[in-house]
């Protein structure tokens, strides 16, 4: 059973709703099929990435932008995610002009005959997970797209078993800055878990996060 989520009562209307299919033109783009080496495009001025504040001892999680921060267009890039404390990780992508995408679990990863595996994005405490895996049973990978500019990667880690999540877009005004990552928690923080018939009502979860920055060009 794939877990899904609601937003609250607001204005006396309410919603619940999966994640579109990814839009191919977002700054993170999964690829299931692999293309030939894209050529090197022209070098520009790197954008300023905005340095993330330190983070507090027992975060709950950790991200990380591989191999580095700034990225050509068309280049690979990769995630490491860190749980310090168990759940279940799910990745959102926000571009240069703020839209955003979920990259993980991702259309590819929950593409299985099989159903839909509830611990594939389970974390233990001080596990990590690398992004895509290149050992994996589902062949993807991450490539730098337009817009050029600042985006960001945010790991959430909900202590309730979940695998999709609907967010709001980022307001333009805000793309590429710490805002925007203030943006994202208390988009997500309103979020409640949808139960399954006969299971208990519905609750919000327990969240943590982390967010990086990068730099397309």
């Amino acid at each position: 059973m794939m877990r899904r989520l609601c937003l609250p009562l607001l204005c006396c209307v309410s919603s619940v709703a999966l994640a579109e299919p990814q839009d191919m033109t977002r700054s993170v783009r999964i690829i299931d099929d692999p293309p030939a080496e894209a050529a090197p495009s022209p070098q520009t001025q790197a954008p300023a990435i905005p340095k993330e504040p330190a983070k507090a001892a027992g975060a709950g999680v950790r991200i990380e932008v591989l191999p580095q921060d700034e990225f050509a267009l068309g280049a690979p890039m990769s995630f490491r995610v860190t749980a310090e404390k168990p759940g279940y990780v799910i990745l959102v992508d926000v571009d240069a002009q703020g839209k955003l995408a979920q990259i993980f679990p991702n259309m590819v990863t929950l593409a299985d005959p099989a159903g839909v595996d509830e611990k594939a994005n389970f974390l233990k405490a001080g596990q990590s997970m690398t992004l895509p895996d290149a050992g994996g049973k589902a062949a993807y990978r991450f490539v730098a797209s337009p817009p050029t500019g600042v985006g960001m990667v945010v790991a959430i880690l909900s202590d309730a078993p979940l695998q999709i999540v609907d967010l709001p877009d980022v307001p333009a005004a805000i793309a590429g800055q710490a805002k925007a990552a203030d943006f994202v928690k208390d988009s997500t923080r309103m979020l409640q878990i949808l139960p399954a018939e006969g299971e208990r009502p519905i609750r919000a979860p327990k969240w943590s996060f982390a967010t990086k920055f990068y730099g397309i060009k």
